[in-house]
């Protein structure tokens, strides 16, 4: 960072804050009634990573070449040149992206080990491949945690005998 020397006294926190919003990519935009919104520009890894893999993976590259002969534009090349479907991020099956994908959103401390349906229908707002919900499914019937924990695998707590009671008149 430069010298702060030319900033008034009680503006130079501040203005070390912005600066650091500065090297972390992030834009400060006016908004109505006076208030700033923080808007976040750096790129995706995921995204850059992927925008090279898709020239290597034989199906996005068929993918590719059939754009022009949609008559409903499913597929489409962004003005950075990576393929999507309806707006999802098209991601090849060449190399490791696919798992990191799965493993971030399932094993992330945050996410907390969702089931394969919420997992689904999570990513596919976000990614597309084809057998995706195939795999996340496979992924997460392997995950030892999910099977010693979760409540289908279980045995119901209480009483493991039906006793019949008679009633009283």
């Amino acid at each position: 960072m430069g010298s702060l020397s030319h900033v008034e006294a009680d503006k130079v926190k501040m203005t070390k804050y912005l600066c650091q919003l500065a090297s972390l990519k992030v834009r400060l935009v006016d908004a109505e009634g006076g208030r700033i919104l923080v808007q976040n520009t750096a790129k995706s890894s995921f995204v850059t990573e992927e925008k090279e893999r898709q020239h290597e993976d034989p199906e996005l590259i068929k993918l590719r070449e059939s754009i022009l002969q949609q008559r409903q534009p499913l597929f489409e090349l962004t003005g950075d040149g990576v393929l999507r479907y309806q707006g999802r991020l098209c991601v090849s099956i060449v190399g490791e992206l696919r798992a990191k994908i799965l493993l971030e959103a399932h094993y992330s401390r945050y996410a907390v080990h969702p089931e394969a349906t919420k997992m689904y229908r999570e990513l596919r707002q976000i990614y597309w491949w084809n057998g995706m919900k195939r795999d996340i499914a496979e992924m997460v019937a392997q995950c030892p945690n999910c099977q010693q924990v979760k409540a289908e695998h279980q045995r119901p707590g209480g009483l493991t005998q039906y006793i019949e009671l008679p009633l009283w008149k």
